[in-house]
């Protein structure tokens, strides 16, 4: 169970990220925060320290708490992936996860072509095997497209890279839903989803790490990441 300054950092937290408060706001003072959520001024300091900690707020004595810009903020960090996951406001954001995804996805992909071990290489054949098995099985196709890309990206070997993609593996999984209810929607077909074209562009990825060819590898994985870009785009077009 949360404390009562963590309850009040998700409190104000999700009201920063969700625009309540904005870039320049100057939020209330402690002893204003205390009577508004009947606290007392000790858990409103530590919430504020919290918000500070995840760079959302800066504080001093003479212009009091200031809510930061957004490039300011700590988006790696859970709660606040949570908060701008939760507000369909913020649209942009997993456009931009998929920007990082182009950015580091296919070189991962790349170097897993090259230092994919003979064990690494069993697991990527089992995953790409469960998923010729699983077309037109959306549950245990999600299980298995998710073995098959962790499997890659654990045999990349970098550990910076994995790090990175898995702390943002909860906003991937987000992103994926919304990608598969617009293909439904559309009658589209996304390089994420159990259907031939998928297996097909995923059949691509993994003949070009098992050849060992880490140009095509890395060429394939951004042609996949690619079209889930522009499903993104054409379901914030269409939204518009």
């Amino acid at each position: 169970m949360k404390s009562r300054s963590e309850q009040l950092v998700d409190e104000l937290g999700r009201k920063i990220v969700t625009g309540e408060f904005v870039q320049g706001d100057i939020l209330p003072k402690v002893e204003d925060l205390s009577e508004i959520h009947q606290v007392s001024r000790t858990v409103v300091r530590e919430a504020l320290k919290g918000l500070s900690t995840l760079g959302l707020v800066k504080s001093n004595q003479r212009s009091g708490t200031v809510v930061l810009p957004r490039s300011e903020w700590r988006w790696w960090n859970i709660d606040v992936l949570t908060w701008v996951l939760e507000d369909e406001k913020n649209r942009d954001f997993l456009l931009h996860l998929t920007e990082v995804r182009l950015g580091l996805e296919p070189t991962a992909v790349a170097l897993a072509a090259t230092r994919a071990t003979d064990e690494d290489r069993m697991k990527i054949k089992d995953a790409f095997t469960r998923m010729e098995q699983s077309l037109g099985d959306p549950k245990a196709w999600a299980v298995a497209d998710y073995d098959f890309h962790n499997v890659l990206l654990s045999a990349s070997y970098n550990d910076l890279i994995i790090n990175t993609i898995k702390t943002l593996q909860k906003a991937l999984i987000i992103s994926r839903e919304k990608t598969l209810l617009a293909a439904i929607e559309d009658k589209d077909s996304p390089y994420d989803s159990p259907t031939t074209e998928a297996l097909e562009r995923h059949r691509a990825i993994y003949e070009a790490v098992m050849n060992r060819d880490e140009v095509l590898a890395h060429q394939k994985t951004s042609e996949l990441i690619l079209r889930v870009k522009r499903i993104l785009e054409k379901i914030y077009t269409r939204d518009l």
